[in-house]
């Protein structure tokens, strides 16, 4: 039996059994079901393959590109505050504090949506403008009952932003991590002696491929609103196809390599999944280190629903 046909029998099995899940079609509601797979089809790719302990190679300065509340733009009103003084990099900072209950935050631009949690300590969580440039439309609400809210803020914002791709290079809610992490450490030392961008996507891709196994049980239970903790990853050398998005993506950003993580289905079967495209010499480039490269699967087996 040819490799396609065993990974479309295998996406069946899981499906059937709850481990694949379908998408909704809702955009960028972070309180649905997490994005999963059937199962890593990976193989080794490097004979030579050895796991890296992260920053055991690397010795010389990290810089990443970090987000900042710099103060220079701020809007606030019943409590929640947004910095809005980096749009031209791509992002907004929001924050809300006193509030008790569930929270929710709103990114809007015309006709398309993006919703999030946001945290009730009153510390500010970074949101990316990633539908490009626009008068963006901000909302904050807080949970009432049920799934009722009521909105504590609103505000509109105008982003025009030089270079449009220039949001997928800072890290945000969904693709968190910093200078000391071990994602970005390992980033280093796996290219530390690399100077092209696109040896970079495949050194990395490769490692993630062969260190990375599918977590089925984390599939079967993981709970709405999960996002993806890289250390947690990293630690366990496993997880669900948002975590391996996530983790691909933080270590291709800590090079300064813009790379989007997106979120949508796989056919023929409807997979609810995520994967990658990495932006090199000029256009985006297909990456899913879930399946890994001997798949099967094509690019034009991905419909994609959102990115991040």
């Amino acid at each position: 039996m040819g490799l396609r046909k065993e990974i479309v029998l295998l996406a069946l099995v899981c499906l059937l059994s709850g481990c694949g899940k379908t998408g909704n079609g809702e955009k960028g509601r972070n309180s649905q079901q997490p994005p999963e797979a059937p199962g890593s089809f990976a193989v080794n790719t490097e004979e030579a393959w050895q796991e890296i302990e992260p920053g055991s190679i690397y010795t010389g300065e990290i810089s990443v590109c970090m987000p900042e509340a710099s103060g220079e733009v701020v809007i606030e009103e019943g409590g929640v505050t947004v910095d809005a003084s980096h749009t031209d990099d791509g992002y907004i900072m929001v924050k809300c504090e006193g509030a008790q209950a569930r929270l929710k935050v709103q990114v809007i631009l015309e006709e398309e949506t993006y919703s999030y949690d946001l945290n009730k300590e009153g510390e500010y969580e970074v949101f990316p403008l990633q539908m490009g440039n626009g008068l963006y439309e901000i909302k904050v609400f807080e949970n009432v009952e049920g799934t009722t809210y009521s909105q504590l803020f609103f505000t509109q914002i105008p982003v025009d932003m030089p270079d449009t791709d220039r949001v997928f290079v800072f890290p945000s809610q969904y693709v968190w991590y910093t200078n000391e992490k071990k994602a970005v450490r390992l980033s280093y030392d796996l290219c530390a002696e690399l100077t092209g961008d696109k040896e970079k996507m495949e050194r990395i891709y490769d490692y993630l491929v062969n260190l990375l196994s599918y977590d089925t049980e984390k599939a079967e239970t993981v709970e709405k609103g999960y996002i993806p903790d890289l250390e947690e990853i990293l630690a366990a050398k496993k997880g669900i196809c948002f975590d391996y998005s996530a983790l691909y993506a933080a270590m291709l950003r800590a090079q300064n390599i813009p790379v989007r993580l997106v979120i949508g289905n796989v056919q023929p079967e409807n997979i609810y999944h995520a994967w990658n495209q990495v932006y090199i010499d000029g256009k985006w480039i297909w990456k899913d280190p879930t399946f890994g490269p001997d798949s099967g699967y094509t690019e034009t087996d991905y419909t994609q629903e959102r990115e991040y």
